[in-house]
């Protein structure tokens, strides 16, 4: 699995310098009005960086025997992703924090997988530096996003504190990194080069398409690397998934409920995660049960 890490860490830095070349160039990168290109980055995101977590559906499948069980296992999965929703828009703060302390824990944990004997400092760090990255460069837009998400004004003071908290971990992470006895240099030589390139995108992209671009080619392209898509089978589970996701978040938030591109991308990013990160202890509780028997 570490070669095609490492082949993902060359293609993630290719398309990273190519990036940074062409936000110089008045590019539809640097359009600061993000409403004008959220069709695109909608599409980009629900249809591409969902499908990692369409993978899941390839762990329920070889998970369990009996079609059954498979059955029980999927309809809990969507279940917890329905309830995600629903806590999402009865309370959209609650909604936004528990995304971010997910996404904390998740990132670091996920994009650094390869890296088994990594310390958990090292992880956390990094996850939490790829959460709150863009708070430092676009302050103001960040709490604009938070604004529109959770319907409220929330104190510019906030976004001072979590902007200090980044710097903190970015400084955290370099130093557990070099200090750290275990990852061998080469492979905290690239590393180094994929935790600074995405600071310097975060600096240069607005943040909403520097998610989309971490979401989907850093974080996205890993986990499938992780999980390992071996045969065509396993190519359509995730075709099978994510389209019902992208369909239902077009037709029937956008289309019916009149909910904005936005509220819908991070209200299911945010219910999915909930259910990708519940889904180990679901199986675990499923399988005991079964075993009982």
């Amino acid at each position: 699995m570490l070669n095609k890490v490492r082949i993902h860490q060359f293609f993630y830095l290719i398309l990273s310098f190519f990036l940074i070349f062409f936000s110089d160039q008045n590019s539809f990168l640097n359009i600061t009005d993000i409403n004008s290109s959220l069709t695109i980055l909608f599409l980009i995101i629900m249809s591409f960086g969902v499908s990692h977590g369409a993978a899941d559906s390839i762990i329920i499948w070889k998970t369990f025997p009996k079609f059954k069980t498979k059955a029980i296992a999927f309809l809990i999965y969507l279940s917890i992703v329905l309830l995600g929703l629903i806590l999402w828009f009865q309370s959209p703060i609650l909604g936004l924090v528990l995304l971010l302390l997910m996404s904390m824990f998740h990132f670091g944990h996920s994009d650094l997988s390869h890296l088994a004997r990594a310390p958990q400092s090292i992880k956390i760090s990094w996850g939490i530096v790829m959460t709150l990255l863009p708070v430092i460069f676009f302050e103001k837009e960040v709490k604009s996003i938070f604004d529109a998400l959770t319907n409220s004004d929330i104190n510019l003071q906030v976004f001072v504190m979590l902007k200090f908290i980044t710097i903190a971990f970015i400084a955290s992470f370099l130093i557990l990194l070099y200090l750290d006895k275990v990852i061998t240099k080469k492979d905290k030589l690239f590393l180094a080069f994929e935790f600074l390139i995405t600071i310097i995108l975060a600096s240069l992209l607005q943040p909403v398409y520097w998610f989309t671009f971490y979401f989907c080619f850093l974080h996205g392209l890993r986990a499938l690397i992780n999980i390992g898509i071996k045969s065509l089978r396993d190519l359509m589970f995730l075709v099978v998934f994510t389209l019902p996701v992208t369909f239902f978040s077009y037709f029937l938030l956008f289309e019916h409920l009149q909910i904005n591109y936005l509220n819908i991308i991070f209200s299911v990013l945010m219910a999915l995660t909930i259910s990708h990160m519940l889904l180990p202890l679901m199986n675990r509780l499923l399988l005991s049960r079964l075993y009982k028997r």
